[in-house]
């Protein structure tokens, strides 16, 4: 090991880089991937690295979706025509609960630049006990694009690393290492938007729906309103917000919460979240309704409330229990930035 260190020239500086590559050249590592429980101390480590330095006014930040576009409450009604393959927890039986949302960027402020949207969902008054969190609560999260920009926790920790150190562009097009259909999808699943009710979310990554033994599936949620926004409202960093207030003053919102079940463990895998599963091979349906009524979306309390909220894919029945290495190490990693971003200074 002496003689291997030397070669690689393992100084004072060397750290990390050399121990890596020490351990990678004795096959130390090969085969070993690194565990839940490390990837997520990682993780968290370089998170809360990152979000405090980018802390303004004393606020911390979340890593993703960042800007609170708006918060709003609304209604989940579960339809009473569901296939029965599809009957389980919240969706088990007809039933209208309490919901609460929230609309973000992901990673601008200004709303009239290209992002990924986020739409978060918790409702209220859910009866069973849950995977973690608190009882009576179900959490559903969502993105604008079909599929995340990584396939694993591990590319995703390579991101975020590169991301501490302020080279984001290293880890797609590192030559030793690239990720080029990451750098795809990121650009690809950016677009300009009017207006958060008009966009259409996905799950991404996949959930247990009932027994385990039954197709894991994912989730959409897709626009139904008759109004429409034609035009950016009050166009600029706020236009977003604007557009939600301006709709909501005109009509409800209508949103169709849908279900889509796996067919091939091949081409709709677990464990790569950068697939898209083919909606022609196993389309959603559609098993709830979500209304949004008129109220402020603009104030200073309701923007407080909003900021203060978290979500967790975890805080969830064990009917839809979340799926994939993906899905472990998000559990603990968003209750510790969570925790981070309401910490009391």
């Amino acid at each position: 090991m002496k003689a291997i260190s030397e070669a690689f020239r393992c100084g004072p500086g060397g750290g990390v880089v050399c121990v890596s590559l020490i351990l990678m050249c004795c096959g130390v590592m090969a085969d070993e991937p690194a565990s839940v429980e490390q990837l997520v101390a990682e993780m968290n480590q370089r998170i809360e690295a990152i979000t405090l330095r980018e802390k303004q006014d004393g606020v911390v930040p979340r890593f993703n979706q960042s800007k609170t576009v708006a918060c709003v409450e609304a209604s989940f009604r579960v339809h009473e025509e569901i296939p029965v393959r599809l009957k389980h927890g919240v969706f088990k039986s007809p039933a209208t609960y309490p919901a609460f949302l929230r609309f973000a960027n992901a990673t601008k402020a200004d709303d009239s630049e290209k992002d990924i949207r986020g739409l978060s969902i918790r409702l209220s008054g859910v009866p069973g006990p849950v995977l973690w969190g608190e009882q009576g609560f179900q959490d559903f999260l969502l993105n604008s694009y079909p599929a995340l920009f990584v396939a694993s926790p591990e590319d995703f920790l390579s991101f975020i690393r590169a991301r501490q150190e302020g080279r984001e562009m290293s880890f797609f097009l590192n030559p030793l290492d690239p990720h080029l259909k990451s750098l795809w999808i990121a650009l690809k699943a950016r677009k300009k938007h009017i207006s958060p009710l008009d966009v259409r979310y996905w799950s991404t990554v996949p959930f247990q729906l009932g027994p385990a033994d039954n197709p894991a599936v994912k989730y959409s949620v897709t626009p139904c309103s008759e109004y429409r926004t034609s035009k950016a409202v009050e166009p600029g960093e706020n236009q977003l917000r604007a557009a939600i207030g301006a709709h909501l003053r005109q009509a409800p919102a209508c949103l169709s919460f849908g279900i889509q079940s796996q067919t091939s463990n091949e081409t709709m895998p677990i464990e790569d979240a950068s697939v898209i599963w083919d909606e022609g091979e196993a389309p959603f349906v559609s098993v709830a309704t979500i209304t949004i009524p008129d109220q402020a979306v603009g104030d200073a309390e309701a923007l407080a409330r909003c900021e203060r909220s978290a979500f967790n894919p975890w805080q969830s029945l064990e009917a839809h229990k979340p799926l994939g290495r993906m899905n472990a190490v998000r559990r603990e990693v968003y209750s510790a930035a969570a925790g981070l971003r309401n910490r009391p200074d």
